[in-house]
């Protein structure tokens, strides 16, 4: 009963076109393919959103060191090309987080169009301070590295 059942299967690929399962074979491979090149974009807009907030803010963000003079021209000088690599990112993000994902940019990229040298100045003074209320305005320092926390997480897919 083994040998003809094998018979059987040997016979039915005698009869059968190979052609249905070359094309399945290929199809299998270009699928293999396209997942191995998404995978290196995905890898490389992770990079390169990674690498713009490194290299653009490096004197602000892990650790900060200063806020550069006029700080409102500084940042939005640099928010095109971030939001180029934002897009690129978006790409790869999945589904279920693009809504959080484009809440923190939206978040970031306002930041970054209202903060002013007054509002820091402003800060540091309330910080230094002693005999005044506390201010109800965030620390531009700390606002500033949670938002890049924020973005930075999408990231960590």
């Amino acid at each position: 009963m083994n040998d003809e059942n094998i018979n059987q299967i040997v016979g039915y690929f005698e009869t059968v076109p190979l052609w249905p399962f070359v094309l399945f074979g290929l199809l299998g491979i270009v699928a293999i393919m396209v997942d191995i090149i998404n995978r290196k974009r995905r890898a490389l807009a992770i990079d390169n959103f990674r690498y713009t907030i490194e290299k653009e803010f490096a004197d602000m963000y892990p650790e900060h060191k200063r806020w550069p003079k006029n700080i409102n021209h500084y940042l939005t000088a640099r928010l095109p090309e971030m939001y180029h690599n934002f897009e690129v990112l978006r790409v790869f993000i999945p589904q279920d987080r693009l809504r959080e994902y484009n809440i923190d940019w939206n978040n970031f990229r306002d930041f970054c169009r209202n903060l002013t040298d007054e509002k820091i100045t402003a800060a540091e003074q309330n910080s230094t301070a002693t005999n005044q209320p506390a201010s109800t305005e965030p620390d531009p320092k700390i606002e500033f590295h949670q938002l890049l926390s924020k973005l930075l997480k999408h990231t960590h897919i």
